[in-house]
């Protein structure tokens, strides 16, 4: 039997995903306005989602993350819904407020319109 050999001689090396340092976390009661989507597989998570917008009352250009399955599968109906190009840049901007609700397990995040 011959040694086995590297992986990058079958597959080319994978491109290390740099932390993002201004992308923050999803939190409860941030209002915003949704410019892009972006939803990526994770091993970890499933799935992440990653939204671009900015601040409705200041207009503050905004990052964040999630991966709860709510907000990634309300990320992927507002895609679909909304309609965006191939770089997640909706057709149709959305504001949103991030509410919370119970779980079995505790709280989970999801959109819901701002008042």
């Amino acid at each position: 039997m011959t040694p086995p050999v590297m992986l990058s001689k079958f597959l080319p090396p994978q491109e290390k995903i740099e932390p993002e340092t201004d992308r923050y976390k999803l939190q409860a009661g941030i209002r915003f306005v949704i410019t892009d989507i972006l939803v990526m597989p994770s091993a970890k998570y499933g799935a992440i989602a990653k939204f671009n917008g900015y601040d409705l009352i200041t207009t503050q250009r905004l990052k964040y993350r999630y991966t709860g399955k709510r907000i990634v599968q309300q990320a992927k109906d507002l895609l679909a819904a909304a309609g965006a190009d191939d770089n997640g840049h909706l057709k149709q901007e959305v504001k949103v407020l991030v509410g919370e609700y119970r779980t079995e397990n505790g709280t989970g995040l999801e959109f819901i319109d701002p008042a």
